[in-house]
């Protein structure tokens, strides 16, 4: 296969495509009235590949990052900046959240996370004075309590995981090497408020190689599904060492993302994931070999043995909770809607690599009963990942707004859309008008004024 005879639809179908230029709006069009409670910025990344790049080779997780803002103040919409990652050690793509005062754009896989200003207009590369110079992780976890977050991070040049820990102020507090084998990709962790749980699932960097030396298809991702590789999770206490890591038999699948995790009375522990069966096997260009189902992994520590149930039949991603419940038991879940061809799936269907990987509707679901509830944007509208935001002294779990982007096939743009958390049944309490597209990314986060001061 060659560039001239293979088309890559991460790099020119739709909304994958990648924007060319950065783009400056001030006072942007509402339709619906802003929450005026919502003070601060909600801020996207993807990867933006620039420059030539052959697409028989690119996968859609390669490419310099982009950052979308959009700042609201006081009912208003400021304005909308995208600014490209730069920085010397490289362009983080996968997420952006803030940590004790600081705006962090995160990529797994050896880089650092680079700091970027409130107003996307300064970046430096942030390695907690030397902590982080072997990288960082896409998904850390924050404690509600204690505002430390917790990290398992991993580097190709490394035969070992690193847990990490920073405090509420930046700090570097704790760190321990896990040996595991064959060097794992690692996307996501699990936090209770005791506990810290490892996945080490059979997606390697060994298994990549092996068939690259074999002559089998090469990517610019050097990850794929290994049969050799077991399925597992490592659980340790909160501060624990490496010495203290205890492995069970996982279900063997691989897992993007964790919903949220806690502990039970009986001393298991509860986590909700996205498992799909394989990954990386015929879609060497993107996460689209299988569909991806919501289960409950109840873990019983003193068996050494995990109870997997299926919670919806719905196929979701992108899982959000409300971050004040994070590693404490939750109900509710956010999503993007899984979606081949624009419709919904909700039952097994054999699909081609070549349709990618797609979002529909917002979906919550109810982990207690499996109840879900969509709220359809409308003809060709999909929602990327969704953020729950509470409301100031909310009263229960689904008190406030959820946000997310919203791409419009038709017009060819894109929209922040505000909905009321507790009613998705309802009109949208506010659209945001963006000026252009925000191509399909990974992560993003509301980052309120409170958290910048």
């Amino acid at each position: 296969m060659t560039s001239e005879t293979f088309t890559n639809r991460y790099l020119v179908a739709g909304n994958y495509a990648p924007l060319q230029e950065e783009t400056s709006t001030s006072a942007l069009p509402v339709t619906g009235e802003l929450p005026r409670e919502l003070n601060g910025r909600y801020l996207r990344i993807g990867p933006n590949p620039r420059g030539d790049v052959d697409p028989a080779t690119h996968h859609w997780f390669n490419g310099a990052g982009m950052v979308h803002g959009i700042r609201l103040r006081d009912g208003r919409a400021e304005w909308y900046r995208s600014r490209f990652v730069e920085s010397e050690r490289g362009a983080p793509n996968t997420n952006v959240l803030s940590h004790a005062g600081r705006i962090l754009t995160l990529i797994e896989a050896g880089r650092p996370p680079v700091e970027i200003s409130p107003d996307l207009d300064r970046m430096a590369v942030w390695d907690c004075d030397g902590a982080l110079s072997r990288g960082f992780t896409a998904h850390p976890k924050v404690d509600p309590a204690t505002g430390d977050l917790y990290a398992i991070t991993y580097n190709p040049r490394h035969s070992s995981l690193r847990y990490v820990v920073l405090g509420a102020d930046g700090a570097a507090r704790h760190s321990s090497d896990i040996d595991v084998d064959d060097g794992p990709m690692v996307h996501d962790m699990a936090l209770t408020e005791t506990r810290v749980v490892v996945l080490d699932l059979p997606v390697t960097l060994a298994a990549a190689r092996r068939l690259a030396q074999s002559g089998g298809p090469l990517t610019r991702l050097p990850l794929t599904w290994d049969d050799d590789h077991p399925a597992r999770i490592g659980i340790l206490p909160i501060g624990g060492t490496a010495a203290q890591v205890r492995w069970i038999e996982a279900p063997r699948c691989f897992v993007f993302h964790v919903l949220n995790a806690f502990d039970n009375a009986d001393g298991s522990l509860t986590m909700d994931v996205i498992r799909y069966d394989r990954m990386f096997v015929r879609d060497v260009w993107g996460p689209s070999d299988s569909e991806p189902t919501l289960v409950r992994w109840t873990v019983n520590t003193a068996r050494g043995s995990v109870n997997e149930e299926v919670i919806s039949e719905y196929r979701v991603e992108f899982p959000r909770v409300d971050p004040a419940l994070t590693g404490r038991a939750h109900r509710y879940g956010w999503f993007a809607g899984f979606s081949a061809h624009g419709l919904m799936i909700t039952d097994d269907v054999e699909r081609d690599p070549a349709d990618g990987f797609g979002t529909g509707p917002l979906v919550r679901v109810d982990t207690r009963t499996g109840d879900t509830t969509v709220h359809d944007y409308g003809p060709g509208r999909v929602t990327m990942e969704p953020a729950f935001v509470p409301r100031p002294d909310a009263v229960c779990e689904d008190d406030g707004w959820i946000l997310s982007v919203v791409h419009d096939a038709h017009a060819d743009r894109a929209e922040l859309v505000v909905l009321d958390a507790a009613d998705l049944g309802a009109a949208p309490v506010a659209r945001v008008h963006l000026p252009h597209r925000v191509p399909f990314g990974f992560h993003g986060n509301w980052i309120d004024d409170d958290e910048l001061a």
